[in-house]
């Protein structure tokens, strides 16, 4: 037998099976005692076929990816007619099993490099959209008319110097906002009010978002310490202050001037401290 025929035989002998003293596999087994090129040809052939199977055994598939490669699947081989002869029938048995074998590698490597962007791809889609400062500062809304109570899809508290301060009011009810299209809300959000004077409030915004939806995150960790900024927003340009404080992060938005935001901060790290 030459080499090319015993390694296409050789080809359809399973790793760490009993297929090489099938009676069929006798010629080829023959040729393989007495050649060492083929020798080193067949230990190749199945350190490959063990790879493979080590990477379809260990891709986790998802129950509907799963069930739409099955679906895909091909049909298995076509058995050999009866009326050929028994050495005919061998060879051809032979030959069909290793072009089967070869479909079904190929459909195998193909289907894992299929799953794995497919699970690599459903990952990603289940994750959380995360947002940038910048984009998240423009997806807030400065009116609260139309949206709905906050469906508590996320814990989160009060920043801690916004707590126990005279002039400050901050509404009872939180309402929610869709960030991302997606069900649930992503953030909080309640109007607050503060005392500047006896005559005068400043009013503003508070929504609190999962730090884990913002990257980067912000660089400060306290209200104090957050810089104001002014952005355009809706024809108008509020001041806002974005900051992380464990893990939420807060953007406190008024109508006002900077001056006015740097006062809140002020008077609440006073009243902290």
């Amino acid at each position: 037998m030459e080499c090319q025929t015993a390694l296409e035989n050789l080809d359809c002998v399973r790793p760490d099976s009993d297929d090489l003293d099938l009676p069929e596999m006798a010629a080829a087994r023959a040729h393989l005692e007495s050649c060492d090129a083929c020798q080193e040809a067949f230990a190749e052939m199945q350190d490959y076929d063990r790879a493979v199977a080590g990477v379809i055994q260990h891709v986790d598939v998802p129950a509907h990816l799963r069930s739409a490669l099955l679906d895909a699947a091909p049909e298995k081989v076509a058995s050999v007619p009866d009326s050929v002869d028994a050495e005919t029938r061998t060879d051809e048995v032979t030959h069909t099993a290793f072009g089967s074998r070869r479909r079904a590698l190929a459909i195998a490597v193909s289907a894992a490099c299929v799953l794995m962007l497919g699970v690599g791809e459903w990952l990603r889609q289940s994750q959380p959209m995360q947002f940038a400062e910048d984009e998240l500062l423009q997806r807030l809304s400065l009116d609260l008319s139309s949206t709905k109570e906050f469906d508590t899809g996320f814990e989160f508290s009060l920043p801690a110097t916004w707590v126990g301060n005279g002039r400050l009011r901050v509404g009872r009810e939180f309402r929610g906002i869709d960030l991302d299209d997606a069900a649930g809300h992503d953030a909080a959000v309640t109007v607050f009010s503060y005392a500047a004077s006896r005559n005068t409030s400043i009013d503003g915004i508070l929504a609190a978002i999962p730090a884990s939806r913002v990257q980067p995150p912000p660089n400060s960790v306290s209200f104090a310490q957050a810089d104001s900024r002014y952005i355009e927003k809706d024809g108008r340009r509020p001041v806002v202050a974005v900051w992380q404080e464990h893990d939420t992060v807060y953007v406190c938005l008024i109508l006002g001037s900077a001056a006015d935001l740097e006062q809140i901060q002020r008077s609440l790290s006073t009243s902290a401290a």
